[in-house]
């Protein structure tokens, strides 16, 4: 009994588009190996994956070409050439395979004789066509989706959780929107993904999985850029909030034995590398701060050992100095300020793309100076953006305001060290200790 393999493909774009599913190519595979009672060796089904795309980028391809290679198959079977490949290059790759293997291959709805000069022939011919229709394809395909994102509608049905589609527009969930704002609002708090996962089951009794929490934190979806187009979707944060959590997680710190509550982890850093500093407990009670760079091989010269109650006391002797001189710099530089300038020029820019768009909906401009003014305003927009954001890299000095009320070192001595914590990572952005046993801070 011949052994059969039954290849089945199908892109996303063709299914948007023809409704090729894997089911209908199943369904007429089968029924024609039944009929031709064939032994079936497999179903190789590679579902959402362009025919133009080389070989080694489907999966299923791979392992069907491995059992070639295994000697377990005698003949591929297709419903059409095109759904085995567009792209000659990569057809006559595969095919040196099937031939040194002596495999053949059919496709049930067309016919085709590899076996003359002529039946190839035919083959290269179908597979010009169905590579140009491929092209042509994906460029409506993509000008479908360009006028979709410039007009600010989702191009697909699926949206981050916390969203959902209302008519044409991505919108806040209200079943999740409480879920998402409390666990942003306790992450930016303690910097802790397991704390804020906590926060939220026992808030919301909701338990979000580690990887579904740290894909908040990475998705630029939630300060409003959803499918690389900015103000999608309402945000959830700022877009330097998004940013500082990024940096923030490039160095997560591991998780304390115990659920441990050190002050300053995260924050610490080594002046000589750079690096941040670890904690560690020693004799169950005192704390201590060290470069693991130095006592890892020996690549960073800075072998202090720092107890967190010094660095502890070090801050509250020194920080309402330290921001009092921030107040009188900040008020030096907004005397030169040009920051509302920018913000009413925001907001013109905004106004004007608002009634491009409604001009080009409307068929008022032609798509070309729709182009050209749309890449205009958008440039002028993100360069203001960008230089708003420049300034405001630095310390909020409103929300410090709000903390440094008066008597505030006696509130803070009757903190929990969750409390204190959090306070320091409102606080302080970096500590860094040198190897002379130096401190410094910055807000």
């Amino acid at each position: 009994m011949q052994r059969v393999a039954l290849y089945i493909r199908v892109s996303t774009e063709e299914q948007a588009l023809h409704g090729l599913s894997v089911e209908a190519q199943t369904e007429a595979l089968d029924l024609w190996a039944k009929k031709g009672k064939v032994k079936v060796v497999d179903h190789y089904i590679d579902a959402g994956i362009s025919a133009r795309k080389k070989a080694l980028k489907r999966p299923d391809l791979q392992r069907l070409l491995a059992d070639v290679c295994a000697e377990k198959i005698d003949l591929v079977v297709f419903t059409k050439l095109d759904r085995w490949f567009r792209n000659i290059a990569e057809y006559y790759k595969v095919q040196e395979i099937l031939d040194d293997h002596k495999v053949a291959w059919k496709a049930i709805h067309e016919d085709y004789d590899t076996t003359t000069a002529s039946g190839r022939l035919k083959v290269n011919i179908m597979l010009s066509v169905a590579q140009d229709e491929a092209d042509r394809t994906s460029e409506r395909i993509k000008s479908v989706f360009d006028g979709k994102r410039q007009r600010r509608e989702p191009v697909t049905g699926h949206v981050p959780y916390g969203y959902c589609i209302e008519g044409k527009r991505v919108i806040k969930d209200l079943q999740t929107e409480n879920i998402v704002s409390d666990f942003f609002r306790q992450y930016l708090a303690m910097r802790s993904i397991s704390k804020s996962i906590e926060y939220v089951e026992t808030t919301h009794g909701v338990k979000l999985s580690y990887w579904t929490a740290d894909k908040f934190l990475r998705s630029p979806a939630y300060y409003g850029e959803f499918g690389g187009v900015v103000d999608m979707c309402p945000a959830y944060i700022s877009k330097e909030q998004h940013e500082k959590i990024v940096a923030n997680r490039r160095n997560v710190s591991r998780k304390a034995s115990g659920n441990r509550t050190y002050l300053f982890s995260g924050i610490c850093f080594c002046s000589e590398c750079g690096h941040r500093m670890a904690a560690r407990t020693h004799h169950g009670t005192h704390i201590e701060y060290s470069c693991t760079y130095h006592y890892r091989d020996k690549s960073c010269d800075n072998k202090v050992n720092i107890s967190e109650n010094d660095i502890e006391t070090f801050l509250l002797n020194n920080i309402d100095e330290k921001f009092r001189i921030l107040k009188l710099g900040n008020m030096e530089k907004n005397k030169n300020s040009d920051g509302a300038n920018d913000a009413l020029e925001i907001s013109k820019l905004k106004r004007k793309l608002s009634r491009l768009k409604d001009l080009y909906i409307d068929d008022l401009i032609e798509i070309d100076a729709y182009k050209r003014d749309y890449t205009n305003l958008t440039s002028n927009l993100t360069e203001l953006v960008n230089r708003q954001a420049t300034k405001k890299l630095g310390p909020d000095l409103n929300a410090l305001k709000n903390v440094f009320v008066e008597n505030w070192q006696q509130m803070y001595s009757d903190m929990s060290r969750d409390e204190k914590r959090k306070f320091w990572i409102i606080c302080i952005s970096s500590i860094n200790v040198s190897s002379d046993r130096r401190i410094d801070f910055s807000f």
